[in-house]
């Protein structure tokens, strides 16, 4: 018994539209995301487009917009661990 679309109809689907159409597809499922799971897929797409970027520089990044950076000044070098 078929209990609906499975993935792989539902991405031959997508892969048929055009790129306007495949952007309301996203925007839409987007829409249905948690807090977190829109946090995630965006950090995901941001990475994707650009492939280039090192992932430990995302990861200081994620950690600096989830509030987990710390603010360094001067005085931190003043006086070095030797």
């Amino acid at each position: 018994m078929n209990a609906g679309p499975t993935v792989q109809r539902i991405t031959a689907e997508i892969d048929a539209l055009s790129p306007s159409e495949r952007q309301q597809v996203v925007t839409e499922a987007l829409r249905r995301f948690t807090p977190d799971e829109r946090k995630a897929a965006e950090r995901l797409l941001r990475r994707l487009q650009h492939p280039d970027v090192p992932d430990d520089v995302w990861e200081g990044f994620e950690e600096c917009e989830d509030g987990k950076a710390i603010e360094m000044k001067d005085e931190h070098f003043a006086r070095p661990p030797v």
